[in-house]
């Protein structure tokens, strides 16, 4: 999924993802899921789709290209992202969504939601909800600029004991359309990171 002419790219995650995958949930999450769990949704999860966020490739004289080579040089994984829905009728769940540590900060993880979410659209679900700590403030503010709200609570919900924040998104009209201009808004910031950055590198050589 993406535009022409855009950074970064997402695309459905492959099973040759997992290592990078789980690289980032491990810095990400106090209690990671296992590499199992990835492999098992993969091959088996009929209702769940899981998708990677990477820098986009062109050729190797291209601006592209330059940021694949500076994603190398900094010998991070060139998967920086990934999220997952699973999917009911006329519904659709978060179940997970993680930006690498490095490249937090630049819009990376709204405009993989955003991106991911006009998936759900497609499939005519009417609602999607997750599940957050209370305790991860940013991942709250990200869901509630988005427009998520708060639901409820889950007791205990993760192995450490901790609560889960139910949040549900309702995808009528109008909230539709407004996704649709935040994600133009998401596209618009991620390109002027991306100059901003090659501007720095340009400027040290």
């Amino acid at each position: 999924m993406g535009e022409r002419g855009l950074p970064f790219v997402v695309r459905p995650m492959e099973e040759r993802d997992i290592p990078a995958v789980m690289a980032i949930e491990r810095v990400s999450f106090p209690a990671p899921w296992p590499e199992s769990a990835y492999r098992y949704e993969l091959r088996y999860g009929a209702d769940s789709r899981f998708f990677v966020l990477q820098p986009a490739v062109e050729a190797e004289d291209g601006r592209g290209g330059r940021l694949w080579s500076a994603v190398r040089r900094r010998g991070a994984s060139p998967i920086v992202g990934y999220a997952g829905l699973r999917f009911r009728p006329g519904r659709a769940h978060l179940s997970t969504l993680a930006v690498h540590p490095d490249w937090r900060g630049q819009g990376l993880g709204a405009f993989l939601l955003l991106t991911i979410l006009e998936e759900a659209v497609r499939e005519g679900v009417q609602q999607v909800t997750l599940e957050v700590r209370p305790s991860n403030r940013v991942a709250q503010q990200l869901y509630a600029k988005i427009g998520f709200v708060y639901t409820g609570v889950r007791p205990g919900y993760y192995r450490d004991g901790e609560d889960a924040w139910l949040m549900a998104l309702t995808l009528d009209g109008e909230t539709v359309a407004r996704l649709q201009t935040m994600r133009r808004a998401a596209e618009a910031q991620v390109k002027m990171n991306r100059l901003s950055h090659q501007g720095v590198n340009d400027g040290k050589r």
